[in-house]
C-alpha cells in the first residue's frame, strides 16, 4: 500500500517537473552598450599642469600636456591642436585633432577613407575605461615620413575619433656642411604611445 501510495505522489510532481518553463540565461555574446554603463555625471580627470578641454554641443571633454598652441575649431574637427615644432628633432608638423564622425557612417577615424581595412591595421584597446577602434599608416613622400595614429569611440548614435599625424624628415639628407649636427630622431611609435594618453582622458558628458 505504501508504495502504491508513493507511486500516485511522484506522478504529479514528475509531471509538474517536465512541463515546467527553463528560466532565460543571459547570452554569453551579448556585449552591453557603453552608454549604459556611463555614469550620468562623468568627471574629467586632468593631470597636474595638463589642460582641460570641454565641447558641450558634441557632449565630450579631454585633457592635453602643457603646451604653447592654443586648440582651434576647423571645418573637419571640432578639436585641432598644431603641436610647436623642436628645431632640435626631425619633426616637421605634429598635430591633434578630434574629428566627429557624421551618423550612419561606421566609426571609424576619417584618416583612413580610401584604404582597405586591413591595411590600417584595425585593433580594440581599452582606454580609460573605454573601448577604442585603433587604426594606424605610415608613409612617404616628397623626402619626408608620414605617421597617424586614431582611435575612435561611440555612445549611442555619436562617434569621435582622436586622431594624431607626425610628419618628419630624414636628418641623413641634409648637407653635412651646413648641418654638422644632425637633428634628433624622433621615434614615431613611441609619439603615438604618447598620445594615448590623452585619449585615456576623453570623457562623454552626457
Amino acid at each position: 500500500m505504501f508504495r502504491r501510495l508513493f507511486l500516485v505522489l511522484l506522478l504529479p510532481i514528475a509531471a509538474s517537473a517536465c512541463t515546467a518553463t527553463p528560466a532565460p540565461q543571459p547570452d554569453p555574446l551579448a556585449v552591453p552598450d557603453q552608454a549604459t554603463q556611463a555614469q550620468a555625471t562623468p568627471e574629467l580627470a586632468v593631470p597636474d599642469s595638463w589642460t582641460a578641454f570641454r565641447d558641450d554641443a558634441h557632449g565630450f571633454a579631454l585633457a592635453y600636456p602643457p603646451t604653447a598652441a592654443q586648440p582651434t575649431t576647423t571645418s573637419e574637427a571640432a578639436f585641432y591642436l598644431t603641436l610647436p615644432a623642436d628645431p632640435s628633432t626631425n619633426v616637421v608638423e605634429e598635430t591633434i585633432a578630434v574629428r566627429i564622425v557624421p551618423a550612419g557612417q561606421p566609426c571609424a577615424s576619417p584618416l583612413g577613407s580610401g584604404f582597405a581595412p586591413e591595411e590600417l591595421s584595425p585593433v580594440t584597446v581599452e582606454l580609460g575605461g573605454l573601448s577604442w577602434l585603433r587604426q594606424t599608416r605610415s608613409g612617404a613622400a616628397a623626402g619626408t615620413a608620414s605617421t597617424w595614429a586614431a582611435y575612435s569611440t561611440s555612445r549611442g548614435d555619436r562617434c569621435v575619433s582622436l586622431d594624431y599625424t607626425l610628419r618628419t624628415y630624414d636628418p641623413a639628407n641634409l648637407d653635412p656642411t651646413r648641418f654638422p649636427t644632425p637633428p634628433a630622431t624622433v621615434d614615431p611609435r613611441s609619439r603615438s604611445q604618447d598620445f594615448e594618453a590623452i585619449v585615456a582622458t576623453f570623457t562623454w558628458l552626457r
